[in-house]
């Protein structure tokens, strides 16, 4: 197994990023994966305030993050949004989504963010990677603190 990690998706990676996209949305509206949608799965790749890192397993497309980098107003400094993270269920279990949340680690200390943080929804699956990965936030959020110097 050769896991690899691509630190933000380009154009050319639309077709294989839109069927994880199906995925995704089938998974969390509970029901079954629509068409993939090349041309939105191009355009979110395109918007300039989105970040989407992808995880390759053998050098298929398996998995997903998208990311915001964003103002912080508590520290006066900039954060990382993660918004959606997505791994192919056969993948599951094979380290691919702890490798995405390491590389938006990495691009948080590259940036200066103060911490990566995102929400999940309460009966998620990867809930005892997050708990053993991150800590709670007060409001049911995660949080990885990459400049420990900041605590609120």
């Amino acid at each position: 197994m050769s896991l690899r990690i691509i630190p933000r998706l380009q154009a050319s990676d639309a077709s294989r990023l839109a069927p994880l996209m199906a995925a995704y949305s089938g998974a969390l509206l509970a029901s079954e994966p629509g068409a993939p949608d090349e041309a939105y799965a191009a355009k979110l790749i395109a918007e300039p305030m989105v970040g989407i890192a992808g995880a390759e397993l053998d050098g298929a497309l398996v998995g997903f993050a998208l990311y915001y980098d964003l103002p912080e107003a508590i520290s006066g400094r900039r954060a990382g949004q993660l918004d959606d993270l997505f791994v192919d269920a056969a993948c599951r279990g094979k380290g691919v989504a702890q490798a995405l949340i390491a590389c938006l680690v990495d691009e948080g200390a590259a940036r200066d963010w103060v911490h990566l943080r995102w929400m999940v929804p309460e009966a998620n699956p990867a809930a005892a990677l997050y708990d053993r990965i991150a800590e709670r936030a007060p409001w049911r959020n995660y949080v990885i603190r990459i400049d420990r110097s900041v605590d609120w």
